[in-house]
């Protein structure tokens, strides 16, 4: 971290959260985390924020609790804030999501508020910490989605027409939930290394949806080149996963993109192939960096841009 997100934020964000609104505590034995809960207050347009880092924040969806990290920059009052909601990779809600702090910062420098969502703990391999479209309780982690959007929006000046959400892994394969199920709210998705099935059973453009997705041609965990099943038939009724390519004509062609470029570069010894897909309804881009060098872990820089960067840049071209 710089020198302006010291030390002392960090302590004072475990202690409280310094927010407009009240803030009360709520544990769950369940999951061993313990949040903070926010408290709405009237007109949040009117009302300065303050800086705060990694709060744990609990909310209630369909009756149960449910927790993400937020971090909020330093805004004059009248400020609106666009949202990016972060979905960790398989296994990592207990870790930091890739680039956090680096993502935080440029929250600060850009004025956008960072929620990294937490998946429940007690869900079995074969469900996955994320539920994946066609699937029977996909709506469940969907609705965690909106509720964040709805919390905050109580608080702070969350500008409503920039929504955008990013993933790895897991996470990655969820931000196409949002894409095809959430596109009347969220405005856009950036994700490194994930995919879709094949025939979702729902993917409904209601509104419009920018994608960016990254990915590695050596993945050795989610193919590129191949559809394959998922997780060998655990999942009943997700189905088959697209191979990369398929994937981003897929979204082109449901945008109804009229144009496409296709670029190589060289950069750090990796071939990067650029594909844009643009003229398309809403004024989207579909857009797709593979690297032809790289595997499944998230790489710092994409063609000379660090990563995080890359994302922002891409999300903050649309709104609804």
């Amino acid at each position: 971290m710089n020198n302006r997100w010291g030390f002392v934020f960090v302590i004072f964000s475990l202690l409280s959260v310094s927010l407009s609104g009240c803030i009360e505590s709520s544990e769950v034995p369940k999951t061993g985390l313990q949040g903070e809960t926010l408290s709405e207050v009237q007109n949040p347009c009117l009302i300065p924020t303050e800086s705060d880092l990694q709060a744990t924040i609990a909310v209630t969806v369909d009756g149960q609790e449910r927790f993400f990290r937020l971090s909020i920059p330093n805004s004059d009052a009248g400020t609106k804030l666009p949202l990016i909601i972060a979905f960790h990779g398989g296994d990592g809600s207990g870790e930091d999501f890739q680039q956090q702090s680096e993502f935080d910062q440029l929250g600060e420098q850009e004025k956008f508020i960072m929620a990294y969502a937490i998946a429940e703990s007690d869900r079995t391999a074969a469900e996955g910490e994320w539920f994946l479209n066609t699937a029977a309780t996909s709506r469940d982690d969907n609705n965690f989605a909106e509720a964040i959007v709805d919390e905050l929006s109580g608080v702070f000046c969350v500008d409503q027409d920039r929504l955008y959400a990013i993933g790895y892994s897991l996470g990655s394969m969820f931000t196409y939930e949002i894409a095809c199920q959430l596109n009347d709210r969220f405005a856009a998705v950036a994700s490194f290394a994930g995919t879709m099935p094949v025939s979702p059973e729902t993917c409904n453009l209601r509104g419009s949806m920018a994608v960016l997705h990254i990915h590695g041609k050596l993945d050795y965990i989610i193919d590129y080149d191949e559809d394959w099943d998922w997780k060998d038939g655990e999942h009943e009724g997700v189905g088959t996963m697209s191979n990369v390519p398929g994937m981003i004509d897929y979204w082109a062609q449901k945008s109804n993109c009229q144009e496409e470029s296709t670029h190589s570069h060289l950069f750090g010894g990796d071939d990067v192939e650029h594909i844009v897909h643009k003229d398309c309804d809403g004024d989207v881009r579909i857009e797709h960096y593979g690297m032809e060098a790289q595997e499944h872990t998230w790489p710092n820089q994409v063609d000379g841009t660090d990563t995080y960067r890359l994302m922002w840049n891409f999300l903050s071209d649309f709104s609804n």
